[in-house]
């Protein structure tokens, strides 16, 4: 549809969401407030970014029901009152061989180390509704747990709405804590922690939350230990801003996490965005295209649909996602492309 030399990247210049001039407008206005930076880590597919877009109250953080939908570390900030909580949305922990399968970016393995050197405080994220994986968490996590022992951290024990048995949930906790929260030992936990030979979790959680993120439930207790948790500094961003990505970035993010969404098995991580078209210069309005490379015209032809009824309607809701993001109109265009044989 459009010339992939007509590319507009306006927001660079005028919409990239950090306020160079802010820094002064702070200073003479003297505002006192408090920051803190929170990284959120787990095991792929948790619901990592579906908490924190629930908390900024944005889509910001791609998300999707596959693993690996967020590739790459993501900034979401959000102002409360006079506190900015500052999120650190990373990629679900990935061993070299996922990444190859899944031909992920190499960057993906050290983003979860960056963002723990940034933060003040660090969720863990824990899928309570998968019956194999509920009562242990990820030796990747406990091993990165363990190297920032100095960092407060807590865990959240996410879709606790499909969790029917309260027997099941407490002992969830206790194997995810090794029966200690707070440097104390849960009740009746005391002779069964010396016991046990196998630690399934972790034992310095200063607390733990119990949340369904798709359905917010339990996300204001968070956003509550998150602000009690916060310390007066100068703010990093404007309290205007709410990412530090870019809008061309997030579009091309959200297009990915809905075509994961849409298609089976792994024929969405062959897929290849790119933005050829965004303007925003309507007040109400941004307008885009954005081609997806596809291996084949086979898997062009199956993501397409009969009629084109498929791609319509994974547009549809691509649609819908921007706007919850931007806030405005959104006009998006997506453009199926085979990739040409060298």
């Amino acid at each position: 549809m459009y010339n992939r030399t007509y590319i507009l990247r306006l927001s660079y210049n005028k919409v990239n969401f950090l306020s160079s001039t802010f820094y002064s407008t702070q200073a003479k206005e003297n505002l006192l407030w408090k920051i803190v930076n929170v990284a959120i880590i787990g095991a792929p597919n948790s619901g990592k970014s579906t908490l924190v877009n629930n908390i900024v109250e944005r889509k910001i953080c791609a998300a999707s029901n596959k693993v690996h939908t967020t590739t790459k570390l993501v900034r979401a900030m959000c102002i409360e009152n006079s506190t900015q909580i500052v999120f650190l949305d990373t990629p679900g922990v990935v061993t070299e061989k996922e990444q190859m399968k899944y031909k992920l970016p190499a960057s993906m393995i050290g983003a979860y180390h960056k963002s723990l050197n940034c933060a003040d405080v660090i969720g863990v994220v824990q899928d309570v509704s998968n019956y194999y994986s509920r009562d242990s968490l990820h030796h990747q996590v406990t091993d990165m747990l363990q190297g920032v022992k100095n960092i407060p951290s807590f865990l959240i024990l996410n879709k606790i709405d499909k969790l029917k048995s309260k027997r099941q949930l407490l002992s969830t906790i206790k194997n995810l804590t090794n029966g200690r929260i707070a440097g104390k030992p849960i009740p009746g936990t005391e002779k069964e922690s010396r016991n046990k030979k196998i630690q399934r979790g972790f034992a310095n959680f200063s607390d733990v939350f119990l949340v369904s993120a798709l359905n917010g439930d339990g996300v204001k207790e968070i956003k509550d230990y998150l602000i009690g948790n916060a310390k007066p500094a100068s703010l990093h961003y404007s309290p205007t801003d709410w990412t530090d990505q870019t809008p061309e970035s997030l579009i091309e993010d959200a297009v990915r996490a809905k075509f994961l969404d849409f298609l089976s098995q792994e024929i969405p991580y062959s897929l290849k965005t790119q933005l050829e078209y965004y303007d925003d210069e309507i007040e109400d309005r941004i307008v885009s295209s954005v081609a997806v490379e596809c291996p084949s015209e086979r898997i062009a032809k199956l993501i397409s649909g009969a009629g084109g009824g498929r791609l319509q309607q994974i547009k549809s809701h691509i649609r819908d996602d921007l706007i919850s993001l931007f806030k405005k109109q959104v006009v998006i265009d997506i453009q199926l492309k085979v990739k040409t044989k060298s």
